[in-house]
């Protein structure tokens, strides 16, 4: 059963669940009073929070939470630019799963290692899920479809795409230095997906004043079905972040056979395993020396490719499912 505080969009919704709306404000009311009440009402054996939000004080049964990351914890930086209100949700709302919570589900070893590391959690009490990829990310695109959605978003020679906010922790200024370090003639587009609002004009303009803006393409929002169109026409998938507690765009390109160049933060490495190339997030010039080895070498890449395909079954939401009803199973003992 779901437990929502307001409608949920029909694009999330699951018909073979039953859900239970609870529209009351503010928020913490919902939280600490309406959800235990209807956890009680519902006989509910485990209650699972699918990220560090939501955790009632007083639960009437068992909790499981989900730490996707721990950014405001990992880089300072980030909890310095959030407001003091934001700040002390994000403290309250993770005093409550290491207080309330009996099993907390990270979606990476190094999520699992960082939250031992800064909310003081004992290993045993956390379990590693991973994430996978829509069914839409295992169905091979036709070249014929490929190639129109190229043609039809001016990306008609090789390309690199890159998928997320535009957020400061996704790092994509790294984008425009290495551009600038890569001679006009040796650079590879790169496709932005994503919703950016002032963010994308902050990046825009950064790239007008270092003279390549024309190789970022600000494509906006797309759904999977041209996403997935997007990866299978791109040489890679770029993820340059400062910290990322999973990195779905890797694994979802990955079940495409398309490799990744990630920064070396956060779990990114440990996702992308040897189907791809690492670099320091810092270091844009080290970014565009990777992007134009894999643009130059047509063996490399087909290595790559080969081993993302296998490694992609390493990350599916069947495997994830699986993981999550054993812990949830734990929990209830």
């Amino acid at each position: 059963m779901l437990f929502c505080d307001s409608p949920i969009h029909e694009r999330h919704a699951l018909a073979h669940l039953p859900v239970a709306l609870g529209s009351v404000k503010p928020q913490i009311r919902w939280q600490h009073v309406w959800l235990p009440a209807a956890l009680r009402r519902e006989r509910i054996d485990v209650f699972h929070a699918p990220a560090h939000w939501g955790v009632p004080w007083n639960s009437p049964c068992p909790v499981v939470a989900t730490i996707h990351d721990l950014a405001d914890r990992e880089c300072p930086d980030l909890r310095a630019r959030a407001s003091l209100r934001v700040a002390a949700r994000h403290a309250f709302e993770q005093w409550l799963v290491v207080r309330r919570a009996r099993r907390i589900i990270a979606v990476s070893e190094w999520t699992a290692c960082s939250i031992q590391k800064h909310l003081g959690v004992a290993p045993e009490r956390i379990a590693v899920t991973v994430e996978g990829a829509a069914p839409v990310f295992d169905v091979a695109t036709e070249a014929r479809i490929v190639e129109a959605t190229r043609q039809e978003l001016g990306l008609a020679g090789p390309y690199y795409v890159s998928v997320g906010g535009f957020d400061a922790r996704k790092n994509l200024g790294a984008f425009v230095g290495a551009l600038a370090a890569t001679a006009p003639e040796r650079r590879v587009p790169v496709a932005l997906v994503g919703e950016g609002g002032a963010a994308a004009e902050a990046l825009r303009r950064r790239a007008v004043e270092a003279g390549v803006e024309p190789w970022l393409r600000f494509l906006g929002g797309v759904d999977d079905v041209r996403l997935a169109t997007l990866y299978a026409g791109a040489l890679a998938v770029v993820v340059p972040s400062w910290l990322e507690g999973f990195g779905l765009p890797v694994v979802e390109a990955m079940h495409l056979g398309i490799p990744a160049i990630v920064s070396s933060a956060g779990s990114l490495p440990e996702i992308t395993g040897d189907a791809g190339l690492i670099f320091p997030p810092d270091d844009p010039g080290a970014l565009a020396v990777a992007m134009q080895r894999l643009a130059r070498d047509t063996a490399l890449r087909a290595s790559l490719a080969e081993k993302a395909r296998k490694r992609a079954p390493l990350y599916t939401w069947r495997r994830a499912a699986k993981q999550t009803v054993a812990v949830y199973l734990s929990a209830a003992r």
